[in-house]
């Protein structure tokens, strides 16, 4: 290679990380995005619509980039395995819970119904247990529960799973 097509080459490697750049200032100052960090040709993962995880290859398609973004692609077949079986006990969890609240929604608005129980699950010291706020909505990941033994009851049947997909899960 001459010096002059060095020279070219090394210009269009500048101009291309100087687009970089820009278009990192550019999605920095709009606020953050989350990256795609597969390329053309990379394997990934995916929970199929029965639950399932599948291998595929990258292509950069609008419905991989909207399977990316909606958390649905995985590096590994057990991110995806393990993704399937938390939507599963979610699924299952969120039946249980809303048969035993029947109507009842926790609320955190209404005066009256802000001082009432709610119960949820937390972890502590290495076990689950039932535990119980009326003013802090805590965004927790399985809802509430109108009363404690629903909560107990909810351990019983899910404690195993929740501990093993949820607490050592990753």
């Amino acid at each position: 290679m001459t010096n002059l097509e060095t020279l070219k080459q090394q210009t269009a490697d500048m101009e291309a990380k100087l687009n970089e750049m820009k278009a990192e200032i550019k999605r920095i100052e709009n606020g953050w995005e989350m990256k795609c960090p597969y390329e053309e040709g990379d394997e990934y993962y995916f929970v199929s619509a029965n639950g399932l995880a599948k291998y595929d290859s990258w292509d950069n398609y609008d419905f991989e980039k909207r399977a990316f973004a909606q958390g649905n692609i995985f590096k590994t077949q057990q991110e995806a395995e393990l993704e399937a079986k938390r939507r599963n006990l979610l699924t299952r969890f969120r039946a249980f819970r809303d048969e035993c609240n029947g109507d009842w929604k926790a609320d955190f608005k209404n005066k009256t119904a802000k001082n009432e129980a709610k119960w949820n699950i937390s972890y502590y010291n290495g076990k689950l247990q039932a535990a119980c706020t009326n003013t802090f909505n805590d965004f927790v990941v399985f809802g509430y529960f109108k009363k404690k033994r629903g909560a107990l009851r909810a351990i019983e049947l899910f404690g195993d799973e929740i501990k093993e997909l949820f607490v050592e899960g990753e």
